[in-house]
């Protein structure tokens, strides 16, 4: 997950602590690691989505098909899908 930490929207402040849960212990970690069911719920949501723009949606159909690394590359390269659409967010769909 790149927080606003990492996007340096945070000038000048530390992290903020977030607690480890069984089903992520890495919270500390920079890169935080999705499940493969969360993984193809964020880039269902996106195709779903009315407000997602059709280069969102194509981006989010070739991660649908693409392998483990692949994935892991389009949301590393756009991060606005995991913010906008991740699990954690209101545009996220089950």
């Amino acid at each position: 997950m790149m927080s606003e930490y990492d996007l340096g929207l945070r000038f000048g402040k530390k992290p903020r602590k977030k607690r480890p849960t069984p089903e992520r212990s890495d919270l500390g970690n920079p890169i935080l690691t999705m499940t493969d069911t969360e993984i193809f719920n964020t880039f269902a949501s996106v195709i779903d989505a009315p407000e997602a723009s059709p280069f969102l949606k194509r981006i989010a159909q070739a991660g649908l098909v693409a392998m483990p690394e692949d994935k892991a590359i389009i949301l590393k390269s756009w991060p606005y899908i995991f913010m906008q659409y991740g699990p954690h967010t209101k545009g996220y769909r089950p």
